[in-house]
């Protein structure tokens, strides 16, 4: 263990004279707010005041109103056009190059140097600028979840995550704002490309396609960036990153993958509503629910009644939902007066005009993954007149990431359901 602590230490002081040589030469990318300080007055700040603002929600009402959704949709706005800008840049750049990019083991470029193509060193160093910017302004997740009085949001993950992705950027900014940093840039800027958009279009009451994806593609990032550095530790100081900004990676995916990995584990394997780490990552434990529909037509008999038989897995053991429509004419007293049971998979209809026809269409709802919703969500704006739709995450009442993935399987195939 102290050999793996001297060579740390060893390697940051060979990384930060390579600075500071950079520096005297005039090579090493200047931004502001990139220097410790900053970082250390910055989170002290994220910090307190979220102490504070949770101090002073706990004895107030939550800040509820339509005026808060237009908000929230500008802010997700900027933040989608902020993480899709680094996704650009960084993107044209390795495309532009004539130097193939490899997984691993890409050197610092210095500007200006024979190996700077077309001044895109300075160029990553800009966008890597940007990204890291972009995790301040996201400090505004935690207050939106306070405002909203959202307190079971407050997860250990979620302060650790934006409290620490800082600490982590902008201190390997100093010594590879370039070279291997190009994928975990153009990864993490991926994945809140989908994240916030998924808040933006869901508000909007639009789909989102990619919603039932998001958390498997974040712990795929952690992995990806985490074999990375790996491998690169693997192969020597020579390769890559210096020695402690490869650890300082390796330790924080592995972090991430944890909290991440139990939560999914605990919540939509073993099917616990907490999880010791990552309970509450999402703000409700969202399933995966899988509907099928049987429909047809059946004639009462002269009594007014009908026996509709059901395939065998549409059993009492199911969630089942009816939808009964009279034909020819009105039939107020139409009713299903029983459902199926383990032994007989029908139901039966009464209270029609006889010789009559009625219309029905059976929907069984089953959880394949995860735990029903058995209680009504409520309205997230409760001062508006109306209700608002769409998946508002810190910014409402629905999920962060999730593994939703509704789906409606008629007799006649699988189709999505709108």
């Amino acid at each position: 263990m102290s050999g793996i602590w001297e060579h740390f230490t060893s390697s940051y002081a060979i990384a930060r004279a390579a600075e500071e040589q950079r520096k005297v030469d005039g090579t090493q990318p200047v931004y502001p707010l990139i220097d410790h300080q900053f970082l250390l007055y910055a989170n002290v700040f994220y910090l307190g005041f979220t102490l504070v603002l949770y101090k002073y929600m706990q004895g107030r009402e939550r800040f509820a109103c339509e005026s808060f959704k237009s908000i929230l949709l500008v802010y997700n706005c900027i933040c989608v056009a902020l993480a899709a800008y680094v996704v650009w840049g960084i993107g044209s750049v390795l495309f532009a190059d004539n130097i193939p990019r490899k997984f691993v083991c890409n050197d610092l470029v210095i500007p200006g140097s024979a190996e700077d193509v077309d001044g895109h060193a300075n160029k990553m160093a800009f966008y890597f600028w940007i990204f890291y910017i972009q995790k301040f302004w996201e400090y505004m997740d935690t207050w939106f979840f306070i405002l909203r009085k959202s307190f079971r949001q407050l997860t250990f993950l979620h302060i650790f995550h934006h409290a620490s992705i800082t600490i982590v950027a902008g201190s390997v900014y100093h010594f590879d704002f370039n070279g291997d940093m190009y994928l975990p840039l153009i990864l993490n800027a991926g994945v809140h490309v989908l994240m916030y958009s998924h808040y933006l279009v869901a508000a909007l009451g639009l789909p989102t396609p990619w919603r039932p994806w998001l958390t498997s593609i974040q712990l795929t990032q952690f992995v990806l960036i985490a074999t990375q550095s790996g491998m690169s530790m693997y192969r020597g100081d020579s390769c890559g990153a210096p020695y402690f900004a490869k650890v300082v990676l390796v330790i924080y995916m592995g972090s991430m993958l944890i909290l991440f990995g139990n939560f999914f584990f605990q919540a939509y394997v073993f099917k616990k509503d907490q999880a010791r780490f990552g309970a509450r990552v999402v703000k409700r434990v969202d399933p995966i629910e899988v509907t099928r529909n049987h429909f047809g037509r059946v004639e009462l008999d002269t009594k007014g009644c009908a026996s509709v038989d059901l395939p065998n897995n549409f059993a009492n053991y199911m969630e089942n939902h009816y939808t009964v429509m009279p034909l020819g004419k009105p039939m107020p007293n139409l009713h299903v007066c029983r459902e199926p049971t383990e032994g007989q998979c029908s139901f039966e209809l009464a209270g029609g005009s006889p010789t009559c026809h009625v219309s029905y269409t059976v929907t069984m709802k089953t959880t394949i993954l995860g735990k029903p919703n058995k209680e009504p969500q409520p309205n997230p704006f409760q001062c508006c007149k109306k209700n608002l739709s769409g998946d508002f995450d810190n910014k409402g009442n629905s999920a962060v990431t999730d593994f939703v993935d509704e789906r409606t399987i008629d007799d006649g195939g699988l189709k999505k359901r709108k």
